[in-house]
């Protein structure tokens, strides 16, 4: 299970950000670590392996080509004539990122070859 890092300080760090803003607390709560800590301990009971991945850019790069676009507001990302909803773009980059950053899960993921066609 593929579980992101949540870098809360630097979000909440960002220049044009108040602290006293309500969104910004909840993000520099607990509640994330907490949701973390209980996945872990789950995964630990069934025998799953949870992996912490670092999602920056997952959304704004095309995850066929690398190429990191600027977004906006949009839903969706297009690049060589392909266009690819944000959210399954995002995913597919995590899902990517996971396997370049542990190559032990090469070797044992059935769906690789697959991958690398997309």
């Amino acid at each position: 299970m593929a579980l992101p890092t949540f870098e809360t300080q630097a979000m909440a760090t960002k220049a044009h950000r108040k602290i006293r803003a309500k969104s910004v607390r909840a993000m520099l709560g607990y509640a994330f670590y907490r949701f973390g800590q209980r996945i872990e301990t789950a995964a630990q009971r069934i025998g799953k392996t949870v992996l912490r991945v670092n999602e920056a850019f997952t959304s704004k790069t095309a995850s066929w080509t690398s190429e990191i676009k600027q977004i906006g507001g949009a839903k969706t990302i297009t690049s060589n004539g392909i266009t690819v909803d944000l959210d399954i773009n995002g995913a597919r980059g995590v899902f990517l990122r996971t396997l370049v950053d542990t190559p032990s899960l090469r070797n044992r993921c059935t769906c690789v070859a697959y991958c690398e066609f997309l």
